[in-house]
């Protein structure tokens, strides 16, 4: 088993302690003076893992969740200064793999974003961090969004993905939003799917009143969806000064 090296160490701090924020507990090296292993870091107790490099860092975050994984990618490698960066996000159904003798319909939550009151979108239930790849700086964090349970009338819609199947949607991120992409440099993206226990019933319709969710009775009137939290794939991206004369 190889140590890890102080990169790797950086880059699992920020995905554990920033990503993990809503609630994911793998932080069992805190407080050590010692440099930790590869099992340590991961909470393991078998010999997957016979050495740990960035690369599996990046699989064991982005590892499918009860049948569900969450998937990202930028629409281009590179963006010149001030260029929106564009990002693609994807939820699947995987219950499929190996074999398919999990396979079953999976009802998912599907609230991208919400409004605040003056009409912006900020990502809800989809989280998005950007780092320095270099030093893995934070440049861009999801603001932190709760959404009481009476004020959820907007927010209702679920889908159904049947096995092989996945629901997207595009987010943009511009250098207003996240300043820190006002330096040239090469950055990371990472994001996660987060669905708390307080929102595991959706209701069918949001034209139900009350009364007519109790007559209905909850089994009816409500949809039981996908309940925790995964993490996507890690994907990098260029950010270039703007040519002059065909010349950087």
């Amino acid at each position: 088993m190889h140590s890890i090296t102080s990169r790797m160490i950086t880059l699992l701090a920020a995905a554990f302690l920033a990503l993990a924020a809503a609630g994911c507990g793998w932080l069992p090296w805190l407080g050590r003076a010692k440099e930790p292993t590869a099992k340590e870091v991961l909470g393991v107790d078998d010999d997957r893992f016979k050495e740990l490099d960035e690369e599996a860092i990046d699989i064991e975050l982005a590892r499918a969740k009860n049948g569900l994984r969450v998937t990202i990618r930028t629409d281009k490698p590179a963006y010149q200064l001030g260029e929106p960066i564009i990002v693609d996000i994807r939820l699947e159904n995987v219950s499929a793999a190996g074999g398919g003798q999990n396979a079953r319909d999976i009802p998912v939550y599907f609230e991208p974003v919400v409004h605040t009151r003056d009409g912006r979108a900020v990502e809800w239930l989809f989280k998005f961090q950007i780092r320095t790849d270099r030093d893995m700086r934070l440049v861009y964090r999801s603001p932190d969004v709760k959404v009481p349970l009476d004020a959820r009338d907007d927010y209702y819609h679920y889908v159904v993905l049947p096995p092989q199947s996945f629901v997207g949607r595009r987010f943009i991120f511009s250098p207003r939003q996240a300043r820190g992409l006002t330096n040239p440099g090469r950055y990371s993206l990472m994001a996660s799917y987060a669905v708390g226990d307080d929102s595991a019933q959706v209701i069918i319709s949001n034209r139900l009143t009350d009364e007519q969710a109790k007559l209905l009775t909850d089994k009816i009137a409500y949809v039981r969806v996908w309940t925790g939290q995964i993490f996507s794939n890690r994907v990098t991206f260029d950010v270039k000064r703007k040519k002059f004369l065909g010349l950087f």
